[in-house]
This record gives structure tokens, sequence and C-alpha cells, in this order.
């Protein structure tokens, strides 16, 4: 009984956070949905949209990096693409870029170990995201998976951040304006969330722990770009461990 109420069993779309949540979620889920606003899935949209391909890299996992450098990816840091999405803004077309990051990159590796289909959002395709996933489910149960932060650099207790809320919201949202049913109370109040803010976005990103620190490092522009809801057409869906843009398929 305690999984199938981790599970979020009998509902459609279910929401749960981080590690835990994409094991609770992937034996029961059709597609899981990693949301890393700040910044991998912003990142990954950002590359997808200039042509390029991401290949999800868990961060210190040497060994896959060595591969990917071996099978001709650029690794990020290489070169002056990174995490950050503005630095990404001029990417060439057709390049494969192995992203390593803490939270998003290490979410998507291991839900790909799953049977789900595992798609990647943000604020800036939520919407697109939610089409494609839709279609892919085909009326089955959708996960959607924030994956928060961290207390410390890259280890330590997850830290739920409202950047991710929002974005799994953002995702929430769009799947229950095509279908109302079915949604548990965590998909619920993160859709609401989202909506009822919708017009704060921007305000809220620059002004969370999250976007604070990374304005305090220097890169406004990341959160900025972060915070453009619906500029983005892109639907990364991982297949081989790549993520590509379904809707260029």
């Amino acid at each position: 009984m305690t999984d199938d109420v981790f599970r979020q069993d009998g509902y459609r779309l279910r929401l749960e956070w981080g590690e835990n949540g994409v094991a609770a979620l992937a034996s029961s889920c059709a597609v899981l949905v990693i949301v890393d606003v700040l910044s991998f899935t912003t990142a990954v949209d950002i590359a997808l949209d200039r042509g390029g391909r991401v290949q999800p890299v868990r961060r210190g996992d040497v060994r896959t990096l060595s591969s990917a450098r071996s099978a001709g990816a650029v690794l990020a840091g290489d070169q002056k693409w990174t995490l950050r999405p503005s630095s990404l803004l001029d990417l060439p077309a057709g390049t494969l870029l192995a992203l390593p990051s803490p939270n998003g990159a290490t979410l998507c590796t291991q839900a790909a170990a799953a049977s789900a289909t595992v798609f990647a959002a943000c604020l800036r395709n939520a919407e697109s995201v939610a089409r494609e996933v839709e279609k892919v489910a085909d009326g089955q149960p959708i996960g959607i998976v924030p994956a928060g932060e961290r207390w410390g650099v890259t280890a330590g207790p997850l830290r739920p951040g409202i950047e991710d809320l929002l974005g799994a919201g953002a995702v929430a949202a769009a799947l229950l304006a095509t279908n109302s049913s079915g949604a548990s109370p965590e998909t619920r109040l993160a859709a609401s969330c989202f909506s009822h803010e919708i017009e704060n976005v921007v305000e809220l990103l620059r002004g969370c722990a999250s976007g604070r620190e990374l304005t305090a490092d220097g890169h406004t522009a990341d959160v900025e770009l972060a915070a453009a809801v619906g500029s983005s057409s892109c639907a990364p869906v991982l297949s081989d461990g790549v993520l590509t843009n379904r809707l260029s398929a």
C-alpha cells in the first residue's frame, strides 16, 4: 500500500521531486518529464533550438564523458559552451554536446534506465513538451519530476526550488488544459501555482534563491532566458541516451 501511495497510483498525471521522485514514478508511468529550469533543461532547449543535440551526463561520470568524446561529442567546458544557457546561443547546428549536471542531467540518466519515455522541459517549452507527451503517453500515466537543487554545490539533501515548481507547474497546466481529469493533488497544486503566478515569473526567478545565486555570479542573462515562458517550440526527448527535438525528427 505504501508504494502505491508514493507512486500516486490512480492518477493520470503525477508529480514528485528529484531522484526519489524518479524512483517512485518510473515503474508506473509511460512518460517522465524532467524539469531543471536553472539551468539544465533550459540549456537543453536552447541547444536543440539551435539544431544541436545534448547527451546528458551524470556529474562525475568520467567514463561516460570519455566515451562521449570518443564518439565525437563536444564536452561542456572544452570550448565556450557550458551549462549556462547564454553560452549556447551560438551553438553550431549539428553539434552533439555532452552536458553534465548534478540535477537535471543526472535525473535524465536515471530515468533512462526505466521503460518510460523521457522528456526534458522548462518554462520556455512547457506547452510544446506537453503536446508531445500527450501523444506519446496515449492515455497512460505521466510523471512530472521537478529536479530541485542541493543544499550544497553538487551533493546534500534536496532543496526544492520554486523555479522547478513553476516549470513543472507549466507542464502540468498545459496538460490539464487539454484534459482536466485524473491529476494528483501534487500535480494540481503545481499547475495552480504556475497559473496564478504566470505574470510574475520573471520577477520570481530573479528573486528566488537560485536566481539570486546565478545573478551574484554574473549570470543574469541565464535567468532571463530561463524565464521566457512559451518562447520555444522544442520538445526535447531522450532517445538512445541523447536528447533531440521530437518536432524536428
